[in-house]
């Protein structure tokens, strides 16, 4: 018989006791209406994965690990959390819940809920292409530009104002 010990983790704080865990995956699938039938769906995409997380952590450890778990969530710095069912990557605590009672008074006993944060990679490019054009580029020929007075004009005399004048 073997047997296969997983050492839960948020963030580096290890936990001694893992109360609940609790996973969320979903995914939206757009819904646009046409002119008659049903909403038509042309795709999808994965929404942030979620992992609520209760556990305990022992009495000696119980203040440092949750000063250590409030400075996980403020760094706001994506961690690796790992969890009985699957290794998060990317994840950030949105909400630290603490409950001290009689029975967990000497323990810190907590939920921490975790979002993903998806990540993307940006690139940018000198000169905007390679193209003389100036839309290609990204440029506009504007001229001189200029403040403006934001003074009304001068009132001038038209036309037929100046010829009843005279």
């Amino acid at each position: 018989m073997s047997c296969v010990l997983v050492s839960r983790a948020i963030g580096g704080v290890f936990v001694d006791v893992v109360i609940s865990e609790e996973h969320e995956s979903s995914l939206t699938i757009a819904e646009h209406p046409v002119e008659r039938g049903a909403k038509i769906s042309d795709h999808a995409w994965r929404e942030r994965r979620r992992v609520i997380l209760e556990g305990v952590v022992d009495q000696s450890r119980s203040v440092s690990a949750y000063e250590q778990l409030l400075a996980v969530q403020e760094e706001a710095e994506p961690f690796s959390l790992v969890t009985g069912l699957k290794v998060y990557e990317n994840m950030l605590i949105e909400r630290i819940t603490v409950s001290r009672d009689k029975e967990y008074s000497r323990v810190l006993k907590f939920e921490a809920e975790c979002s993903e944060v998806k990540i993307v990679n940006t690139e940018a490019s000198a000169g905007g292409g390679s193209s003389s054009d100036d839309k290609a580029q990204g440029t506009t020929r504007r001229g001189q530009v200029a403040a403006r007075s934001s003074s009304p004009p001068p009132k001038t005399m038209s036309t037929i104002e100046a010829a009843v004048a005279q």
